[in-house]
């Protein structure tokens, strides 16, 4: 029976599969986000206010669901986040890419969490941005650091149990169908976002609903 179960996870682990926590402090509320992903799929579970917030990108879709006031709302994501997602190896964890684009520059090997990291930095007007990668050719994050510069505001970023090859089905990124969710356009999200648009809970991965350039 054991063998069984063994051959039967080792059939369904899909090499496009991540899984990592995420650890938010500093001069913002401290958050713990559980972050999981299949190919272009994500999930994220993190708990605000009390509240538990799911976020599900799939597709078009940016989906923000509040398990407790058991609300949702779909979002069409723009063309730009759709396209920019497609070139990285996976939907999360891709701060090292960014500020490389941005021209960060390698600034030296450190030591973090019992292994080594390059870390990298950008420097502009808008402040400082930091990035801590592993060594190996994953180049995964481990550390971040933000600091910035008009609110002379800092915050730190950690993931911790960076883990791939899981055995996760296509329907673990899709909502609960018993909660309901109200779908708007792209157009309407950013006509309505700061005036009368209730929504569960802010978008937490702005990158994934506007691109990076947002």
């Amino acid at each position: 029976m054991v063998a069984l179960l063994l051959l039967s996870q080792a059939v369904l682990a899909d090499e496009t599969t991540w899984y990592a926590e995420k650890y938010a402090s500093g001069d913002v509320p401290v958050r713990v986000e559980h972050l999981w992903s299949k190919g272009q799929l994500f999930r994220s579970e993190a708990v605000i206010a009390g509240h538990p917030i799911v976020t599900i990108v799939r597709a078009d879709q940016y989906i923000i669901i509040d398990r407790l006031s058991r609300t949702g709302v779909s979002i069409q994501r723009s063309a730009t986040a759709i396209a920019e997602q497609k070139t990285h190896p996976r939907p999360f964890g891709n701060e090292l890419a960014s500020i490389q684009r941005a021209g960060a520059e390698f600034v030296r090997t450190e030591e973090f969490g019992g292994r080594k990291c390059d870390l990298y930095r950008l420097t502009n007007d808008q402040g400082r941005r930091e990035v801590c990668a592993t060594t190996d050719d994953a180049k995964l994050p481990v550390l971040l650091k933000i600091w910035m510069r008009r609110s002379n505001r800092v915050v730190e970023g950690r993931y911790l149990n960076w883990t791939n090859m899981l055995p996760i089905e296509d329907s673990y990124f899709e909502p609960d169908p018993r909660i309901p969710l109200t779908t708007i356009s792209y157009d309407e999200y950013i006509k309505r976002a700061r005036k009368d648009l209730p929504l569960p809970a802010p978008p937490l991965y702005r990158e994934l609903l506007h691109g990076s350039g947002s």
